[in-house]
């Protein structure tokens, strides 16, 4: 079997998806404000052998990255290019993903240091509920119970439950005894106390919203940008950063 990625490699290559996603949207703005020339549409219907009495057909799509032409029995159109929020909508949903497997990773591989062969373990992880029927069945299937628990009881439970809303990320930590998480972020990061939980509040309030409602405002679509995207997700990665280098320590 392959050996997982270490966390912060998956996460940076989950993160990578999402910050394409905004590349594909910014490369993929049209920004002309006319339809293409008549001459244009004839050299280029020329060199794509296209049928003459078609060629008034063609159409383009431009940006300073791109120059998409259009076909005659093309399925787009140039309205399909002066949106670009339905894929910044799934950038930002990536990237909290991203951020929601890093922390579940991250938990998981901090899990076994956390259960020392003595009873002094954090209490949030003491406290994880285990049903007699989960049990019996460490009892029968596994020889290591420590095994048991953590394959069949704990990481259930993080998978689960992670996630970047404050409350989550911070009950995260603490089943791995990182308490006072958020002042520990927010003073790695350089920024104001409560910064940190002020933001994950924010974007997962965002991504709720896109998930859950379509990004819905009103009888349209909420208003989102590639700048403000970018700074969300320049945003999760601090707080990445700051994360791997606090449980580095």
């Amino acid at each position: 079997m392959a050996r997982k990625p270490p966390p912060i490699d998956a996460f940076l290559s989950n993160m990578a998806d999402a910050h394409h996603l905004v590349a594909m949207a910014e490369a993929l703005t049209d920004h002309r404000h006319r339809r293409m020339r008549h001459e244009l549409r004839q050299k280029l219907g020329s060199a794509l052998r296209v049928r003459v009495a078609d060629r008034d057909r063609l159409d383009a799509a431009s940006s300073p990255d791109v120059f998409v032409v259009l076909l005659p029995e093309s399925r787009l159109t140039r309205a399909h290019f002066a949106d670009q929020r339905p894929l910044l909508r799934q950038a930002l949903v990536a990237g909290c993903a991203a951020t929601e497997t890093y922390l579940a990773d991250k938990v998981m591989t901090r899990v076994s240091s956390a259960m020392p062969n003595t009873n002094v373990i954090p209490s949030r992880l003491a406290k994880l509920p285990l049903t007699v029927g989960e049990w019996l069945f460490i009892e029968e299937v596994y020889q290591v119970r420590r095994r048991g628990l953590r394959e069949h009881v704990i990481e259930p439970f993080v998978r689960i439950n992670a996630s970047t809303a404050p409350n989550k990320f911070g009950e995260s930590l603490s089943l791995i005894g990182l308490e006072s998480w958020s002042k520990k972020i927010d003073s790695h990061r350089g920024v104001r106390a409560g910064t940190t939980v002020q933001f994950l509040e924010r974007v997962t309030t965002r991504r709720n919203k896109i998930a859950h409602t379509g990004d819905r405002q009103g009888y349209g679509r909420a208003k989102l940008t590639v700048q403000e995207v970018k700074d969300d997700l320049a945003g999760l990665e601090s707080i990445v950063d700051a994360l791997e280098a606090i449980l580095a320590r």
